[in-house]
C-alpha cells in the first residue's frame, strides 16, 4: 500500500460522511481510510459503514483516548507508505493527494510536506498566508503553529517515530510538527488544498486556552524566552494565574507586557506573518 488516511472522530456523525467523501473523491486514490471512533455515542458507525467501500476501516478505540490517541491507533494500524490525516469536520479539495504525493515521491530526501488551508468564516483566512521555505520552517514553528493536521502528508516511520502527546489536550498539532522539525526535513507546498470550518464543539472552542498554554509551555520552557510572540503568550499565563489569587499589581504588570510584546511583535515582524 502507497497511501493510509488517518480520520479521528468522536460524536460527528453529522459531518463526519462530508470529511470521508472528500477523501474518497480524490484524484489520486488512497488505499485506506482509517476511521478511529474514540467511542462516540451518535449514529458513527452507522455514516461510516454507508460508504460500503473496502478501504473504509471503521476502528473503536480500547478506550477513550481522545484526539491525539486515536490518531496514534490510526498511525499504528496504517499499512500505507505515506500517512495523511484528516478530520472529522474538514474537506480536502480534490488534488490534495495527488499534488502531495507527486512532490514526496520525486523529492525522497522529504520526510513530511504540508499544504495551505482556508479556515472559512475565521479572521485568518489562508494560513500560512505566504510561502515558508524549507529553512525557515523549524525557526517559525518555533514562534506558532501554521501546520494543522489535516494538511500534513508524511512518511509512515516517521509519524510512527513521532507520535501525538497523548498528554496535551491542546496544541497537539504544534507539539508534532515541532518534534518533525527538529529531525526531519519539512517541505511547504503552497496551495490551498484544505478547507477547515471550526465547529462549536472544536477542541479549540472547549478547552481553557491558558491552562492549555501552560502546560505546552511547560514542555517547551525555551520558547517562553524566544520571541516576542511567546513573552506575550506567557505573560498571558502569568495574568491569569495572578488573577485567580487576586493579587492585582501583578496580574496588571502581566497584562500590561501581555499587550506590549504582542504589539511589538505585530509592528516589527507585520510584513513576514503567516
Amino acid at each position: 500500500m502507497n497511501i493510509s488516511v488517518v480520520i479521528p472522530t468522536y460524536n460527528r456523525a453529522k459531518i463526519l460522511g462530508k470529511s470521508i467523501e472528500s477523501v474518497l473523491i480524490q484524484t489520486l486514490p488512497v488505499d485506506e481510510i482509517i476511521v478511529v471512533d474514540d467511542f462516540s455515542t451518535d449514529q458513527t458507525q452507522k455514516v461510516v459503514e454507508s460508504f460500503k467501500s473496502e478501504k473504509v476501516k471503521y476502528v473503536v478505540n480500547s478506550f477513550k483516548k481522545g484526539a491525539n490517541g486515536a490518531r496514534n491507533t490510526g498511525i499504528m494500524l496504517a499499512k500505507g507508505q505515506y500517512i495523511a490525516f484528516q478530520d472529522s469536520d474538514d474537506r480536502w479539495l480534490p488534488l490534495k493527494i495527488a499534488k502531495q504525493y507527486q512532490f514526496m515521491v520525486e523529492n525522497p530526501n522529504v520526510d513530511m510536506c504540508f499544504c495551505s488551508m482556508n479556515l472559512k468564516g475565521s479572521k485568518r483566512g489562508i494560513v500560512p498566508k505566504r510561502k515558508v521555505t524549507s529553512e525557515e520552517i523549524k525557526t517559525q514553528l518555533e514562534k506558532g503553529n501554521f501546520i494543522s493536521t489535516q494538511t500534513i502528508f508524511i512518511k509512515k516511520n516517521v509519524a510512527k517515530n513521532i507520535l501525538f502527546d497523548e498528554c496535551l489536550k491542546r496544541f497537539q498539532d504544534w507539539d508534532f510538527v515541532l518534534r518533525v522539525a527538529k529531525k526531519y526535513n519539512i517541505h511547504h507546498l503552497n496551495e490551498v488544498l484544505v478547507e477547515v470550518v471550526v465547529q462549536n464543539d472544536s477542541i479549540s472552542k472547549n478547552i481553557n486556552e491558558c491552562e492549555a498554554l501552560e502546560t505546552f509551555f511547560q514542555k517547551y520552557p525555551d520558547l517562553t524566552k524566544k520571541h516576542m510572540v511567546n513573552k506575550s503568550l506567557y505573560n498571558k499565563i502569568l495574568f491569569h494565574h495572578y488573577s485567580m489569587k487576586e493579587q492585582t499589581l501583578r496580574s496588571f504588570m502581566s497584562l500590561s507586557k501581555y499587550f506590549l510584546y504582542k504589539y511589538f511583535d505585530k509592528v516589527l515582524y507585520r510584513s513576514v506573518k503567516l
